[in-house]
């Protein structure tokens, strides 16, 4: 304890120690008890944490089908609402200095009234007061990322800034007319987040979507009641103390610059580290939506133990930590995120516990530089600035500048520079004493050899399949390499397409696509009656999700193929990508190019797209719709709800049709999914599995045409059952595989 006290002394200007040593009873006081009179102040910061994110995933999970429905959609909510979360601090912060408690307390009086208000509006003129009319929903975008931030500060932009000053501002009511230490009101806040977060994906997302939003609603409304209580007592209380306490925050400790600088860069760092975490598992590992909670979980638990009291933040024990997390992220990286010699638990495992000593580094060294009471607001408005920035440096500028996932290893070096400088800066700490300094320098060297193993081995695996081309957008990492069989394209680490290099080979069909699959089979023996001149009818085949284009091999001369894709990138290894407005290049898979067959592409969300051109009434009328957008872990999942396979129907040409459905998936199981909708529609399923390369569920009107597949078909064979999936309903967690 006396050396953090000796650390948040060289923290402050000289001039003012005295002063913060006059503080410091106030600032340490343990307050394991919260007096009675303010379990009001406890019950509205609890309950403004949790509806902050139980709203975030709300709206994010509704607004997901409109872009494409990745992980890119998820982090940029994230960043929106890191932004909306550093505005409410800085309102925080700028009222504190300026203006009385009761001051105060009138202003957000008005602020409450006015969100009742446009609550009630809303209420009226949408489905739900947070859930915006479909009108909202935008055109293609290549980077949508300005339409995700439109559409959130519509929707939840003045609700969510409202909720976001709440702890900060009645945690400075509390400290200036208590005089009580607030820090464990914030660890009572991120307690809130937490128990907001994880409730949602095992209770609350098994309500409908709209029942979500209803109940989010009437509980915002219960706050803004608690709330407004809160702040028209404050409104009774004698001006005189309010007026002091004002006067005291403009005239107390002022931190030094370079101490306001280094909890900017801690709070960016655990920030950062957060989102690239969130990026390495979805994106790199097993794209499951379910799982963007986890990383969030273990960043809010770190800020509940470190700002509970000083006990919990050990250095002597999380230093040690952070070194053994880097070394065994490193070790996991070098064999490739999806290596089968390290099991994707163990994987996720490791990344969450580096993610975990990475927070509990910054926010522990947050905890330990933190400032006296007075000065509060502008430690939590750094806090937020640097939470925003990390947000902004993974969703803003690490997919302009990378080309692969490396804010994660950017993220983790820079946790380890901030130690030094946090250590640095203490002289009572470790760092000046001999022998740990030598073991530091060991450490260092073992970690750079780790690093130089781990270099030798990505460069390893590019040399195994040359990369020809990488590239990065909204809609993850993609990937062209050149092996010994052929050309593949991956997104991430999981393989969406192979043209062999043989040329005799060369337009033969491959890996989930081959001739005996689900949907090869249905291809090739899909009947064509013959008209009166004896030419067999062409056909007329959809494709939702282009990859490679492989399905195109199935083509004949006269077929009409369509092929539906929300990725400009992945369009232009097929055609000219001039045509996306890209840089000019050959065709990487010539599968279109050789193909006899009339194509097109619709560029966009294959829902969208099919939406807009049945309003139009320029209906497809396809024989063969194939709904390939589930080859990768990452589920669409408005592409599989009872709506969406009710817009298939129209677009199908009559009975006889097929809709197939390309279900292969590490991790979940689509097949109770599909018989469900099967069932709800009165249509006849049957499943066309391939051990070791792909799972297709053939689905018609007609169940003699699915004896095409003949003894490469069974019935849909279901242990379980899950309800049906509507736009207003679905939960992965039902279809996690055991």
């Amino acid at each position: 304890m006396e050396t953090e006290t000796r650390y948040k002394m060289a923290t402050l200007e000289p001039p003012e120690v005295l002063d913060a040593l006059a503080h410091s009873r106030v600032i340490d006081a343990p307050a394991s008890v919260i007096p009675s009179s303010s379990w009001l102040y406890a019950a509205i910061i609890f309950l403004s944490a949790f509806l902050i994110f139980q709203v975030q995933l709300i709206i994010s999970k509704y607004i997901l089908p409109w872009f494409g429905g990745g992980p890119s959609v998820w982090n940029t909510c994230m960043l929106v609402f890191q932004v909306l979360l550093l505005c409410g601090y800085g309102y925080v912060d700028l009222v504190s200095r300026r203006l009385s408690v009761r001051t105060q307390a009138r202003l957000h009086l008005t602020l409450i009234t006015v969100a009742f208000v446009v609550m009630c509006v809303l209420g009226i003129q949408w489905r739900s007061p947070i859930t915006p009319a479909t009108g909202w929903k935008i055109a293609f975008s290549q980077n949508p990322v300005g339409e995700v931030i439109r559409v959130l500060l519509v929707a939840v932009g003045f609700p969510f800034f409202l909720l976001s000053t709440t702890g900060p501002l009645l945690q400075m009511w509390f400290s200036r007319t208590r005089n009580r230490s607030p820090y464990r009101l914030y660890a009572l806040s991120n307690a809130g987040s937490l128990l907001g977060v994880i409730s949602y994906p095992f209770l609350v997302e098994r309500l409908r979507l709209q029942s979500q939003a209803w109940i989010w609603s009437f509980s915002y409304l219960l706050f803004l009641v608690m709330c407004g209580v809160s702040a028209w007592q404050l409104t009774r209380r004698e001006s005189t103390r309010s007026e002091t306490s004002g006067k005291l925050s403009a005239t107390s400790i002022r931190p030094q610059r370079k101490t306001v600088l280094l909890w900017l860069a801690l709070a960016a760092c655990s920030s950062a580290m957060l989102l690239a975490t969130t990026n390495l598992i979805c994106q790199e590992i097993a794209v499951i939506p379910l799982l963007w909670v986890l990383p969030l979980c273990v960043y809010l638990l770190s800020f509940i133990i470190c700002f509970d009291g000083d006990r919990w933040y050990r250095r002597s024990l999380f230093h040690p930590a952070y070194a053994i997390a880097f070394f065994s992220s490193l070790f996991v990286l070098s064999h490739g995120p999806a290596n089968a010699r390290t099991a994707i638990l163990i994987q996720i495992g490791i990344f969450c516990l580096a993610l975990l000593v990475v927070c509990m580094v910054c926010h522990g060294e947050l905890v330990l530089s933190r400032p006296v009471h007075s000065r509060l607001s502008i430690f939590y408005l750094t806090i937020a600035s640097g939470g925003a920035l990390g947000s902004a440096l993974v969703v803003l500028v690490a997919p302009r500048v990378f080309h692969q996932v490396w804010e994660f290893h950017l993220s983790l070096l820079l946790c380890g520079l901030l130690l030094l400088i946090a250590v640095s800066s203490d002289r009572g700490s470790w760092f000046y004493r001999g022998k740990y300094r030598a073991v530091m320098f060991g450490m260092i060297v073992l970690l750079s050899f780790q690093g130089y193993r781990y270099g030798m081995s990505w460069i390893a695996q590019q040399e195994q399949k040359r990369a020809l081309l990488r590239e990065r957008n909204f809609f993850g990492v993609k990937t062209i390499q050149q092996g010994q069989e052929g050309i593949w394209l991956r997104h991430g680490q999981t393989t969406h397409g192979l043209q062999l290099s043989d040329p005799a080979l060369r337009d033969e069909p491959t890996l989930y696509y081959r001739r005996l699959s689900g949907i090869g089979l249905i291809l090739d023996r899909y009947p064509r009656a013959a008209d009166l001149n004896g030419r067999l009818r062409p056909l007329r085949v959809g494709v939702v999700g282009m990859g490679a284009a492989t399905l195109a091999a199935y083509s004949h001369p006269g077929d009409y193929y369509r092929f539906y894709e929300i990725d400009p990138q992945v369009v232009s290894f097929s055609i000219d990508p001039q045509v996306m407005g890209l840089a000019h290049r050959d065709p990487i898979f010539t599968f279109l190019q050789d193909s006899p067959a009339t194509i097109d592409v619709a560029l966009g969300d294959a829902r969208l797209s099919l939406e807009h051109e049945a309003s139009i009434g320029h209906l497809q009328r396809f024989d063969i719709l194939a709904l390939d957008a589930f080859s990768s872990d990452s589920i669409p999942v408005h592409l599989l709800t009872k709506e969406a396979i009710a817009l298939y129907l129209q677009h199908l040409s009559g009975p006889d049709a097929v809709l197939a459905f390309h279900i292969s998936n590490r991790a979940l199981d689509l097949r109770p999914i599909v018989a469900g909708l099967s069932r709800e529609y009165h249509l006849a399923a049957v499943e066309v599995y391939q051990p070791a390369s792909s799972d297709w569920v053939l689905v018609s009107a007609n169940p003699q045409i699915l004896r095409l597949a003949g003894k490469y078909s069974r019935p849909v064979s279901l242990s379980t059952s899950v309800p049906l999936w509507t736009d207003d309903y679905s939960n992965l967690f039902e279809v996690l595989r055991k």
